[in-house]
């Protein structure tokens, strides 16, 4: 991942709700067509997309009962209602997944003829293309049918045709009639709109796109090509779009990635809200986010999804929306409006007890809204460049799996925080109230300036660059997102008012038997801090503190050095720090002492878990009895 704003990363790490988009991050963006439904005819489902043989033979079954007029017409409305670019030898040189998957689709009806779709748009002018839009769902093209009749006196003669396509609640809404297999038009009476309404329906129950194909001859009387053009220009999209005769619908799959359900129940077991916005209808994004596991099989779905159009309905003020995106899972049919309006109100909720912390996933340009809008933006690597330059963090792969990481990384950043500040604020009290105390108590200071530098240079220096060192665990995804309004949490304060009180016992008993002049207290007092940096390697309730220390070897190393430092001086450096050196006893004794902190901690942590524990256990309580009260 490509780190925009150097903020972000340790903001990654308190994120507390994910609005994921579907295409490209929870699927892995390759559209296929499964299966298509031609005036009446159903082809498929193509289960071996990637067997062409196998895909051509069904195909070439599934459509032999098909009016040849019938399937050109359908191939021909698929290849001119598409914004796709082709090089000179007709090759696809640019354009999207989708359309790039309708066209091998063309090909498939035709033989496999590659320059069938670019033979079509040569044959055929394109006079002018609505294109797809958030709120139409669909995209219309006008294009001049030329088929070689001439006018003696007028010349060329042409009809100027609409071709739509487009999602099925939407398109299917604009069309009157409907083609049969032998090329008959039907009018599409109610009966006939309700069964393919409920067709495509179970489509999208199994996660494929509906996107139907429907058509209208916009001047049936056959005109100049000059009238033609000038009819297209002047021609609304709304008068192009109406009256339509439904030709055909395409099932579009895309398959859900390998790794997504499994980093979706990761940011649920790590306290991370993950909720899926997308443009795709209802029943899709529901398939998809039960695939994903962002849906559980005993979800209630009409408190846990809804529509745009719902969510704009019921979200209109911020109590009201406090109300619904606790429980919204799945957002469908939503436009870039309805996701910086959700990314707006999440961050400004008052609805749980911590500020929310919104990180939002997209690749398109309708997305930088919501991108700019929330704590920590992810834009996709292949996704437009205004989406990258509104975003914070710049994913290089184009999966849920990259998300994950970098929540990992900003709590590791975050954790690495925290593990200095216990340490020094642990150090920085002892040494002060050892110092103050000390001189106050025996007219001399127990540490001298050049101890207490070595201290503050070396040890502290050197232990901070090892805390810093640890790579991200995964431990630190079984706990719940950071707040950075709570820096100092209760367990790393209770951690450091336990090791605080135990290094003034230790001093005390050390200045009291031995007086501050004695080496013992130098040594001691390091040795303690040095076993505290140990401790400080976790700020969570684990008690194992050298758990995956072999992976960190600088660590080793850094803690070897400043142990090497420590002994150096001690038994070799009386002349600059005036210590003495120290025999094997004195030094089981100040290894003793220093050793002691890791039973303590221990103590502490499982005091803290216990607590935790029945806190939780009374909360259960106190729930049930609600619940029967009620």
């Amino acid at each position: 991942m490509l780190v925009r704003v150097l903020a972000s990363a340790e903001t990654t790490g308190e994120v507390t709700c994910l609005l994921l988009d579907k295409t490209g991050t929870l699927t892995v963006n390759e559209q296929r067509v499964r299966r298509a439904w031609i005036a009446g005819v159903d082809v498929g489902p193509l289960d071996h997309a990637d067997d062409a043989a196998r895909t051509k033979a069904i195909i070439a079954h599934d459509t032999a009962e098909l009016d040849d007029a019938v399937l050109k017409l359908a191939s021909i409305l698929l290849a001119m209602n598409t914004t796709v670019t082709y090089d000179g030898e007709g090759h696809i040189l640019r354009g999207g997944r989708q359309e790039i998957a309708l066209l091998r689709f063309v090909q498939s009806l035709n033989d496999d003829d590659e320059s069938f779709a670019t033979t079509i748009r040569h044959h055929f002018p394109l006079v002018k293309l609505f294109p797809f839009t958030t709120e139409r769902k669909r995209m219309c093209t006008l294009f001049m049918l030329r088929d070689g009749v001439e006018d003696e006196e007028a010349g060329a003669r042409v009809v100027v045709r609409a071709a739509v396509k487009g999602a099925a609640r939407d398109v299917l809404s604009q069309c009157s009639s409907v083609l049969n297999a032998r090329g008959e038009k039907h009018p599409l009476d109610d009966s006939t709109r309700s069964t393919l309404s409920r067709r495509f329906e179970s489509w999208q129950r199994d996660a494929e796109r509906a996107l139907l194909i429907a058509y209208r001859d916009v001047e049936r009387e056959r005109v100049s090509p000059r009238d033609a053009t000038t009819l297209c220009e002047r021609m609304s999209v709304e008068s192009a779009e109406s009256e339509l005769t439904l030709v055909a619908a395409v099932g579009m799959s895309d398959p859900v990635r390998v790794e997504a359900p499994k980093s979706v129940e990761t940011c649920r077991r790590a306290g991370v809200a993950v909720k899926m916005v997308t443009g795709d209808s209802l029943s899709t994004a529901v398939a998809v986010a039960r695939r994903c596991g962002i849906l559980d099989d005993d979800d209630d779905v009409s408190r846990a999804c809804m529509t745009g159009e719902e969510f704009r309905e019921r979200a209109v003020d911020q109590a009201s929306l406090d109300a619904i995106w606790p429980d919204l899972r799945v957002l469908a049919r939503a436009s870039p409006a309805d996701k910086y309006a959700l990314t707006d109100g999440i961050r400004a909720s008052t609805a749980t007890s911590r500020r929310q912390v919104v990180g939002v996933v997209g690749d398109g340009t309708n997305d930088a809204p919501a991108l700019r809008r929330s704590d920590v933006g992810f834009a996709l690597g292949s996704g437009t460049e205004t989406a990258r330059e509104a975003s914070d963090i710049v994913l290089l792969r184009d999966d849920f799996a990259s998300v994950v990481e970098a929540i990992q990384y900003g709590r590791n950043v975050f954790e690495s925080i925290e593990k200095f500040i216990t340490f020094q604020l642990t150090a920085n009290v002892t040494c002060v109230v050892v110092s103050v105390g000390g001189a106050l108590a025996y007219a001399r200071a127990p540490l001298s300036a050049i101890e207490l530098l070595f201290v503050n240079l070396v040890i502290d220096s050197l232990a901070s660059l090892a805390l810093a060192t640890d790579p991200p665990s995964d431990e630190a995804l079984r706990q719940p997102p950071a707040d950075a309004g709570e820096l100092v949490n209760s367990t790393m304060r209770l951690n450091i008012l336990a090791q605080v009180a135990y290094q003034l016992f230790v001093m005390r008993y050390l200045l009291d038997r031995f007086g501050p002049d004695d080496a013992q207290i130098f040594a001691a007092f390091v040795l303690m801090q040095l076993a505290n940096q140990c401790n400080c390697r976790t700020v969570s309730n684990r008690v194992d503190v050298f758990a995956g220390v072999g992976e960190n070897p600088l660590f080793v190393a850094l803690l070897a050095t400043e142990i090497f430092l420590v002994v150096v001086i001690v038994q070799r450096g009386g002349a600059v720090f005036h210590t003495r050196p120290l025999d094997v006893g004195e030094w089981c004794r100040c290894v003793a002492f220093a050793l002691g902190s890791f039973p303590l901690r221990a103590l502490v942590v499982t005091f803290l878990v216990s607590l935790a524990a029945a806190i939780r256990e009374d909360d259960e309580i106190k729930r049930r009895r609600a619940s029967r009260e009620e």
